[in-house]
């Protein structure tokens, strides 16, 4: 009876927990193996493939354009930010198909994934100075205002550079809690509490800064626009001739900014508000398109290099001429 009695208590104790804790309490969105350790980490063995070859490219390229404007400056900026966002992207592959031990989940939290975002808002910030600079180029084509001006341009670069590194380093810092096998993979539980509520405060800072990129870029390019049309309309330009002035200076910076980073942030809005959601399906769907979002943010290091080639002469100029340098090498070496 004894037995019996304890047996009962037992089973009341559980169904109290059961019942308190809910029927959703074992959610788990990442139950899906195949989407989390196979889909989603071969896309970013795609972008990290892609993003390499074409930034180191770049950057090769770039290495012969010298710094004659702050536009060049800018786009510089932009190919470094790509870079270092596009070597996080092995640890983060190895951590999330489990090919690595599990503290490289431990070192995701602690440093990659944040070198990760930073970059991605430093190159973000960059992009919102070029489309300013094409603004002004546009509108007040005879005119030259601080900043276009080269060492201003520098000045800010760094500066801008420093303040998202001091904004990051708390990050890395704060992540201090004992790593076990069990947390290594939930990064906030590896916080202090300040490191928690540091967090949060950049999560903010950075969702701030692409929504100013974001109208910066609609009134931007909706004054561009509309300035080319109004010139068409009064000289009667050639249309061949505004619709490729408008597709190179409107059309792709506008499309990568919003490809790759307007589904992502409108999902973090709905999916921080569904996290801690009674429903299980609910949560697992936000989660997954707030994981395939932050895929589309990260191919941003394979369509930056499309502006360059589109956007800056003295690029397309650069390749082609190392182009032929390489071809007549290779021509070379075969006598």
């Amino acid at each position: 009876l004894t037995r019996a009695k304890r047996r009962m208590n037992e089973s009341d104790a559980v169904m109290n927990s059961s019942s308190s804790t809910g029927p959703e309490s074992n959610c788990n969105p990442r139950a899906n193996i195949i989407a989390t350790q196979v889909v989603i980490p071969f896309c970013y063995f795609l972008i990290f493939v892609g993003g390499l070859v074409l930034n180191m490219g770049a950057a090769w390229t770039f290495y012969y354009v010298s710094n004659r404007s702050s536009f060049v400056i800018y786009l510089k900026c932009i190919v470094l930010a790509d870079l270092l966002e596009t070597i996080t992207l092995p640890f983060k592959i190895l951590a999330d198909s489990k090919l690595g031990p599990w503290h490289l989940k431990a070192f995701v939290c602690r440093y990659s994934a944040v070198l990760f975002y930073i970059s991605m808002y430093t190159g973000l910030i960059f992009l919102g100075l070029i489309s300013f600079d094409r603004f002004l180029k546009i509108m007040k084509p005879t005119k030259t205002y601080l900043p276009q001006k080269v060492r201003f341009a520098k000045a800010l670069s760094v500066i801008v550079w420093l303040l998202m590194f001091l904004l990051a380093l708390p990050n890395s810092i704060l992540t201090n809690q004992p790593i076990t096998k069990d947390n290594a993979a939930r990064c906030m539980q590896l916080k202090s509490p300040l490191g928690k509520e540091w967090h949060k405060q950049v999560i903010h800072i950075c969702m701030t800064i692409f929504w100013i990129n974001l109208v910066l870029h609609i009134v931007f390019y909706a004054s561009i626009s509309r300035r080319i049309y109004l010139s068409y309309k009064t000289f009667q330009q050639d249309p061949s001739k505004v619709k490729k002035v408008a597709n190179r200076n409107i059309f792709s910076i506008l499309v990568v900014f919003i490809l790759c980073f307007v589904p992502y942030h409108f999902c973090r809005l709905y999916f921080d508000k569904t996290r801690e959601h009674s429903d299980c399906r609910l949560r697992t769907t936000w989660h997954y398109l707030k994981e395939a979002a932050t895929v589309l943010c990260a191919a941003n290091v394979c369509l930056d290099p499309i502006i360059y080639l589109l956007l800056c002469k003295a690029f397309s100029k650069a390749l082609l001429a190392q182009g032929r340098v390489v071809s007549t090498s290779s021509e070379g070496s075969n006598y």
